[in-house]
C-alpha cells in the first residue's frame, strides 16, 4: 500500500522561502560582490551593509540551496559563487539574467502576494490596483521602474 505524505504539499506551499532568499541575494548584489574573490561572512556582511543577524544564516541558506559554495567551517569560512551563479547572476557576466529576477522581486512578488484578493474580487493585482494607471503607463511614469523593466526584458 502506498504511504501518503504531505512532503510535496509542504514543498510547494513553502516554495516562497527559497525563492525569496534567492531574490534578496540578487537584489543585494551578492553574486556580483563575490565575482572576484571568496569572502568570509563578516566581509560579506560589511560589503552588503547587512545586520550581523544575517551572518551566517543567510549565506549558509544559499549554500544549502546550491547558489553559493563554502570553503571551511566557522567564522573563517569563505563563500564563493557556484559556476551557475557566476555565469547568470553576476552583473559583470555577459550572460547576466538577474535583471529579470530583480523585476520579479520588485514588481511581481508583491502582486502575487495578493492572489487570493484577485481571485475573490476579479480585480487586477498589478500597478493599476495601486494607481489606477494601466501597467505600461505606470512603467513609463518612473524612469527607474522603466529601466528595471527594460533590464528584465534584456
Amino acid at each position: 500500500m502506498n504511504q501518503l505524505s504531505p512532503a510535496r504539499i509542504m514543498e510547494v506551499g513553502m516554495a516562497f522561502w527559497p525563492a525569496k532568499v534567492l531574490l534578496s541575494a540578487v537584489e543585494l548584489g551578492l553574486f556580483t560582490t563575490l565575482s572576484t574573490s571568496a569572502l568570509t561572512g563578516a566581509e560579506l556582511q560589511t560589503a552588503l551593509g547587512l545586520h550581523p543577524r544575517a551572518n551566517p544564516d543567510f549565506f549558509d541558506t544559499l549554500v544549502a540551496l546550491r547558489f553559493l559554495e563554502r570553503d571551511g567551517d566557522g567564522t573563517e569560512s569563505r563563500y564563493r559563487n557556484t559556476p551557475e551563479t557566476a555565469m547568470f547572476l553576476d552583473k559583470n557576466s555577459p550572460q547576466f539574467m538577474g535583471g529579470f529576477l530583480e523585476m520579479a522581486n520588485a514588481r511581481l512578488y508583491p502582486f502575487w502576494g495578493d492572489l487570493t484578493e484577485g481571485l475573490r474580487t476579479g480585480k487586477p493585482q498589478n500597478e493599476i490596483k495601486l494607481t489606477g494607471a494601466p501597467v505600461f503607463a505606470e512603467l513609463y511614469s518612473k524612469p527607474e521602474r522603466l529601466e528595471q523593466f527594460m533590464d528584465a526584458m534584456n
